[in-house]
């Protein structure tokens, strides 16, 4: 069996993470982590500081939410194999402006009716993942189940021994994963990761507005068009090669029936001027 593995044919998901992991090294090393994170009073309201909308999801603020969210974003990388660079860029493109469009006033809307309670957007990929969470979910299928015995073997009706204990599958540990991404700032973390799956959801299902799930991204971003320009220039390489293989055959097949005509003649000289006689009786020159 073959299998593809590290970032082959993913160039995409290599770059969310080469930048998710070096913005947040960057911003650590700087620390400007507080220029990140939104609080809707005095962010937005009266400092009027929307930069932030746009910049709260390009980085991670602790090193846990980093850990596990690139690892998440490795794992999803799969789907980029299965839907192509285009369709990947085109998912994660949609499900940023949707973050940035629904997360903060959401955040918003929270806080007026917790009397000022809620104030907090953490900054972060969060609502990426689980947006690539819920596609990753429902294309790939899971390999295999376990069990993990929580007590001893019971007997059945049927005289069998019945283990109890908890089933898993191959997928549990990733499901593991996201829960603790989703609970690393705990409640306010929870409200990016339920509309980041929400997103990918109505976007697997094409049920977002305006038609949002059927959009693309241009090729020429991820370079589509210049290996359709390569493979054209292949195909007519290929193919001027092939008539000219054609031709050399053509040219051959000639110049065999010429050297053959070119020898018959040759040996008929050769035979003399008798037999020549005889053969323009005979009728055989």
């Amino acid at each position: 069996m073959v299998t593809t593995s590290g970032f082959s044919h993913t160039p995409v998901a290599r770059l969310l993470i080469l930048a998710s992991v070096g913005l947040s090294i960057l911003v650590s090393t700087l620390s400007v982590q507080y220029l990140l994170p939104i609080r809707p009073h005095p962010h937005l309201w009266p400092y009027l500081q929307f930069s932030r909308l746009l910049t709260y999801q390009t980085a991670h603020t602790t090193s846990t939410e980093l850990l596990f969210s690139a690892v998440l974003l490795y794992q999803f990388r799969v789907l980029e194999r299965l839907w192509g660079s285009r369709k990947f860029a085109s998912f994660v493109a949609v499900v940023f402006w949707c973050n940035v469009l629904v997360v903060p006033w959401l955040v918003v809307l929270l806080k007026l009716v917790t009397l000022g309670w809620y104030n907090y957007l953490p900054s972060g990929s969060t609502g990426l993942v689980f947006a690539l969470l819920s596609a990753w979910a429902e294309e790939v299928p899971r390999i295999y189940r376990y069990k993990i015995a929580t007590g001893s073997p019971a007997p059945t009706a049927g005289g069998r021994q019945q283990v109890p204990g908890v089933v898993l599958s191959d997928k549990s540990t990733t499901y593991l994963l996201a829960a603790q991404l989703a609970l690393s700032q705990f409640p306010y973390s929870i409200l990016p990761a339920a509309v980041g799956w929400t997103v990918g959801t109505a976007w697997m299902g094409e049920l977002l507005p305006g038609g949002l799930g059927r959009w693309r991204i241009p090729a020429w971003m991820v370079g589509e068009s210049s290996r359709r320009k390569e493979r054209d220039r292949y195909e007519g390489l290929r193919r001027r090669l092939e008539e000219e293989g054609g031709s050399a055959d053509g040219m051959r097949t000639v110049s065999d029936r010429v050297g053959a005509a070119g020898a018959e003649q040759e040996s008929r000289r050769r035979g003399g001027f008798g037999r020549q006689i005889l053969g323009y009786f005979t009728g055989s020159s």
